[in-house]
Protein backbone atom coordinates (compact mmCIF):
# COMPACT_ATOMS: atom_id res chain seq x y z
CA UNK A 1 0.00 0.00 0.00
CA UNK A 2 0.68 3.62 -0.14
CA UNK A 3 3.07 4.85 2.72
CA UNK A 4 1.07 8.22 2.48
CA UNK A 5 -2.94 6.52 2.97
CA UNK A 6 -3.86 6.28 6.03
CA UNK A 7 -3.16 3.08 7.95
CA UNK A 8 -6.12 1.59 9.63
CA UNK A 9 -4.79 -0.38 12.72
CA UNK A 10 -6.98 -3.08 14.99
CA UNK A 11 -5.10 -4.75 18.09
CA UNK A 12 -6.19 -8.08 19.39
CA UNK A 13 -4.44 -9.00 22.74
CA UNK A 14 -6.53 -10.45 25.91
CA UNK A 15 -4.13 -8.35 28.27
CA UNK A 16 -5.47 -4.84 28.63
CA UNK A 17 -1.93 -4.23 29.58
CA UNK A 18 -0.38 -5.04 26.71
CA UNK A 19 -2.88 -3.34 24.35
CA UNK A 20 -2.03 -0.46 25.88
CA UNK A 21 1.66 -0.70 25.37
CA UNK A 22 1.38 -1.44 21.47
CA UNK A 23 -1.13 1.75 21.91
CA UNK A 24 1.75 3.96 23.29
CA UNK A 25 4.31 2.30 20.60
CA UNK A 26 2.66 3.00 17.88
CA UNK A 27 2.01 6.83 18.75
CA UNK A 28 5.46 7.14 19.46
CA UNK A 29 6.33 5.63 15.87
CA UNK A 30 7.46 8.22 12.85
CA UNK A 31 4.25 7.59 10.98
CA UNK A 32 1.56 10.54 11.55
CA UNK A 33 -0.96 8.39 9.23
CA UNK A 34 -1.30 5.26 11.90
CA UNK A 35 -5.39 4.81 13.40
CA UNK A 36 -6.34 2.99 15.77
CA UNK A 37 -9.59 1.63 14.49
CA UNK A 38 -10.13 -0.87 17.02
CA UNK A 39 -9.51 -3.43 20.07
CA UNK A 40 -10.55 -6.56 20.63
CA UNK A 41 -9.99 -8.28 24.12
CA UNK A 42 -10.07 -12.24 22.69
CA UNK A 43 -10.66 -14.03 19.43
CA UNK A 44 -14.61 -14.25 19.30
CA UNK A 45 -14.70 -10.01 19.71
CA UNK A 46 -12.24 -10.25 16.96
CA UNK A 47 -13.77 -12.27 14.67
CA UNK A 48 -16.68 -10.15 15.23
CA UNK A 49 -14.80 -6.32 14.74
CA UNK A 50 -12.58 -6.87 12.00
CA UNK A 51 -15.21 -7.28 9.66
CA UNK A 52 -16.57 -4.42 10.45
CA UNK A 53 -13.98 -2.18 10.87
CA UNK A 54 -11.73 -3.52 7.82
CA UNK A 55 -8.60 -2.85 8.78
CA UNK A 56 -5.34 -2.76 6.60
CA UNK A 57 -3.47 -3.93 9.61
CA UNK A 58 -4.13 -6.71 12.42
CA UNK A 59 -1.89 -7.06 15.19
CA UNK A 60 -3.05 -10.23 16.33
CA UNK A 61 -1.74 -11.98 20.24
CA UNK A 62 -1.24 -15.55 19.99
CA UNK A 63 -2.15 -17.26 23.50
CA UNK A 64 -5.52 -16.16 23.99
CA UNK A 65 -8.33 -18.13 25.64
CA UNK A 66 -10.82 -20.22 23.34
CA UNK A 67 -9.68 -19.00 20.37
CA UNK A 68 -5.71 -18.36 20.08
CA UNK A 69 -4.01 -15.76 17.08
CA UNK A 70 -4.43 -18.79 14.58
CA UNK A 71 -7.91 -19.51 14.96
CA UNK A 72 -8.72 -16.27 14.18
CA UNK A 73 -6.13 -15.63 11.27
CA UNK A 74 -7.72 -18.99 9.84
CA UNK A 75 -11.41 -17.97 10.55
CA UNK A 76 -10.93 -14.80 9.06
CA UNK A 77 -13.25 -13.98 5.48
CA UNK A 78 -11.21 -13.10 2.79
CA UNK A 79 -9.68 -10.59 1.64
CA UNK A 80 -7.90 -10.99 4.68
CA UNK A 81 -6.11 -7.89 6.26
CA UNK A 82 -2.22 -7.70 7.04
CA UNK A 83 -1.42 -9.79 10.20
CA UNK A 84 1.25 -9.13 12.40
CA UNK A 85 1.48 -11.67 15.10
CA UNK A 86 3.00 -10.81 18.35
CA UNK A 87 3.54 -12.96 21.50
CA UNK A 88 5.93 -14.09 24.51
CA UNK A 89 7.68 -17.49 22.26
CA UNK A 90 9.34 -18.07 19.13
CA UNK A 91 8.22 -21.43 19.17
CA UNK A 92 5.07 -20.08 16.58
CA UNK A 93 6.85 -18.39 14.47
CA UNK A 94 6.90 -21.14 11.56
CA UNK A 95 3.35 -21.18 11.89
CA UNK A 96 2.83 -17.69 11.61
CA UNK A 97 4.82 -17.26 8.39
CA UNK A 98 2.01 -21.05 6.98
CA UNK A 99 -1.02 -18.44 7.89
CA UNK A 100 0.46 -15.58 5.63
CA UNK A 101 1.70 -13.52 8.43
CA UNK A 102 3.08 -10.32 7.56
CA UNK A 103 5.08 -10.38 10.76
CA UNK A 104 6.01 -11.68 14.01
CA UNK A 105 6.97 -9.57 16.75
CA UNK A 106 8.57 -11.22 20.02
CA UNK A 107 7.09 -9.40 23.00
CA UNK A 108 8.29 -7.24 24.71
CA UNK A 109 8.04 -5.39 21.24
CA UNK A 110 10.22 -3.00 20.91
CA UNK A 111 10.05 0.41 18.96
CA UNK A 112 12.36 0.14 16.84
CA UNK A 113 11.33 -3.32 15.59
CA UNK A 114 7.73 -2.56 15.50
CA UNK A 115 8.48 -0.08 13.10
CA UNK A 116 10.20 -2.76 10.68
CA UNK A 117 7.06 -4.19 10.82
CA UNK A 118 4.79 -0.93 10.10
CA UNK A 119 7.27 -0.46 6.82
CA UNK A 120 7.21 -3.83 5.48
CA UNK A 121 3.23 -3.62 5.31
CA UNK A 122 3.20 0.36 3.87
CA UNK A 123 6.31 -0.79 1.88
CA UNK A 124 4.65 -4.39 0.56
CA UNK A 125 7.32 -6.17 1.66
CA UNK A 126 7.39 -9.90 2.76
CA UNK A 127 10.05 -11.25 5.00
CA UNK A 128 12.01 -14.59 2.90
CA UNK A 129 9.93 -16.78 5.69
CA UNK A 130 6.76 -15.49 4.24
CA UNK A 131 7.91 -16.06 0.49
CA UNK A 132 9.04 -19.83 1.46
CA UNK A 133 6.08 -20.59 3.45
CA UNK A 134 3.63 -19.40 1.05
CA UNK A 135 4.49 -22.86 -0.46
CA UNK A 136 3.06 -24.33 2.35
CA UNK A 137 -0.64 -23.55 1.72
CA UNK A 138 -1.57 -26.56 0.21
CA UNK A 139 -0.78 -28.42 3.23
CA UNK A 140 -2.64 -26.92 5.94
CA UNK A 141 -5.22 -28.84 7.52
CA UNK A 142 -8.97 -27.48 6.07
CA UNK A 143 -10.75 -25.58 8.73
CA UNK A 144 -12.33 -27.75 10.79
CA UNK A 145 -14.89 -24.89 12.59
CA UNK A 146 -16.89 -21.91 10.79
CA UNK A 147 -17.65 -18.89 13.36
CA UNK A 148 -20.95 -17.79 12.11
CA UNK A 149 -23.29 -14.42 13.85
CA UNK A 150 -26.26 -15.58 16.18
CA UNK A 151 -27.84 -12.40 17.50
CA UNK A 152 -25.29 -10.48 18.98
CA UNK A 153 -22.72 -13.09 19.33
CA UNK A 154 -20.08 -15.05 16.92
CA UNK A 155 -21.02 -18.77 17.55
CA UNK A 156 -18.06 -21.48 16.82
CA UNK A 157 -19.67 -24.57 14.86
CA UNK A 158 -17.68 -27.39 14.05
CA UNK A 159 -17.61 -28.05 10.29
CA UNK A 160 -18.54 -31.52 10.68
CA UNK A 161 -22.12 -30.60 11.97
CA UNK A 162 -23.17 -28.15 9.03
CA UNK A 163 -25.24 -29.92 6.42
CA UNK A 164 -24.95 -27.09 3.89
CA UNK A 165 -24.06 -23.73 2.93
CA UNK A 166 -26.54 -22.12 0.89
CA UNK A 167 -26.61 -18.35 -1.19
CA UNK A 168 -29.31 -15.84 -0.81
CA UNK A 169 -28.35 -13.22 -2.82
CA UNK A 170 -24.71 -11.49 -1.17
CA UNK A 171 -25.54 -13.40 2.02
CA UNK A 172 -24.05 -16.79 2.74
CA UNK A 173 -25.72 -19.41 5.31
CA UNK A 174 -24.60 -22.43 7.44
CA UNK A 175 -27.37 -24.92 7.94
CA UNK A 176 -27.45 -27.05 10.81
CA UNK A 177 -30.56 -29.49 11.62
CA UNK A 178 -31.21 -26.69 14.47
CA UNK A 179 -31.38 -23.71 12.03
CA UNK A 180 -29.11 -21.78 9.76
CA UNK A 181 -26.79 -19.08 10.75
CA UNK A 182 -25.54 -16.06 8.95
CA UNK A 183 -21.67 -16.99 7.71
CA UNK A 184 -18.88 -14.15 6.30
CA UNK A 185 -16.88 -16.28 3.82
CA UNK A 186 -19.01 -17.02 0.18
CA UNK A 187 -19.15 -20.41 -1.21
CA UNK A 188 -16.01 -20.45 -3.06
CA UNK A 189 -13.97 -19.56 -0.17
CA UNK A 190 -15.38 -22.27 2.18
CA UNK A 191 -15.15 -24.62 -0.88
CA UNK A 192 -11.44 -23.96 -0.53
CA UNK A 193 -11.04 -24.08 3.32
CA UNK A 194 -13.47 -26.91 4.22
CA UNK A 195 -12.38 -30.10 3.96
CA UNK A 196 -13.73 -32.91 1.22
CA UNK A 197 -16.71 -33.89 3.04
CA UNK A 198 -18.31 -30.50 1.06
CA UNK A 199 -18.95 -30.41 -2.52
CA UNK A 200 -20.11 -27.77 -4.41
CA UNK A 201 -23.44 -29.13 -5.92
CA UNK A 202 -24.61 -26.02 -7.50
CA UNK A 203 -23.95 -22.33 -7.61
CA UNK A 204 -25.76 -21.44 -4.11
CA UNK A 205 -25.65 -24.81 -2.41
CA UNK A 206 -22.06 -26.32 -0.73
CA UNK A 207 -23.11 -29.59 0.58
CA UNK A 208 -22.00 -32.12 3.40
CA UNK A 209 -21.97 -34.61 1.63
CA UNK A 210 -21.81 -37.18 4.75
CA UNK A 211 -25.85 -35.84 5.15
CA UNK A 212 -26.96 -36.45 1.85
CA UNK A 213 -30.04 -38.76 1.96
CA UNK A 214 -30.79 -39.57 -1.31
CA UNK A 215 -29.90 -38.69 -5.10
CA UNK A 216 -33.26 -37.83 -7.13
CA UNK A 217 -33.80 -37.83 -10.70
CA UNK A 218 -36.08 -34.32 -11.79
CA UNK A 219 -37.33 -33.12 -14.57
CA UNK A 220 -35.61 -32.56 -17.83
CA UNK A 221 -32.71 -34.93 -17.30
CA UNK A 222 -32.12 -33.12 -13.44
CA UNK A 223 -31.45 -34.11 -10.33
CA UNK A 224 -31.90 -33.36 -6.77
CA UNK A 225 -30.27 -34.24 -3.11
CA UNK A 226 -32.32 -35.22 -0.22
CA UNK A 227 -30.72 -34.60 2.41
CA UNK A 228 -31.14 -36.33 6.07
CA UNK A 229 -33.37 -33.51 7.15
CA UNK A 230 -35.79 -34.01 4.20
CA UNK A 231 -35.00 -30.57 2.44
CA UNK A 232 -34.52 -31.09 -1.17
CA UNK A 233 -31.53 -29.36 -2.96
CA UNK A 234 -31.47 -28.18 -6.65
CA UNK A 235 -28.29 -29.92 -8.68
CA UNK A 236 -26.30 -28.01 -11.45
CA UNK A 237 -26.54 -30.57 -14.60
CA UNK A 238 -22.77 -29.60 -14.46
CA UNK A 239 -22.27 -30.58 -10.98
CA UNK A 240 -24.29 -34.33 -11.47
CA UNK A 241 -21.34 -36.18 -12.61
CA UNK A 242 -18.67 -34.76 -10.16
CA UNK A 243 -21.36 -35.65 -7.29
CA UNK A 244 -21.66 -39.06 -8.41
CA UNK A 245 -18.24 -40.02 -8.49
CA UNK A 246 -18.00 -38.06 -4.84
CA UNK A 247 -20.58 -40.38 -3.58
CA UNK A 248 -19.56 -43.53 -5.33
CA UNK A 249 -21.88 -44.25 -7.70
CA UNK A 250 -22.02 -44.88 -11.43
CA UNK A 251 -22.45 -42.60 -13.83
Amino acid sequence: MDATEQLNIVLVDDEEIARNRLNALLSEIDCSNIHIVGEAKDGKEALKLIPKAQPDVVFLDIQMPVLDGFDVAEMLPEPRPNIIFATAYDEHALKAFEVHAVDYLLKPIRKERLSKAIERVTSNQQSEEHQIHQLLQSRQAPMNRVGVHYKQEILLLEAAEILWFEAEGKLVYAVTEERKFRADFNLEQLSVRLGSEFIRSHRSYLVNTAFIKKLIPWFNNSWRLEMINGTQLEVARRRVSELKQRLGLRH
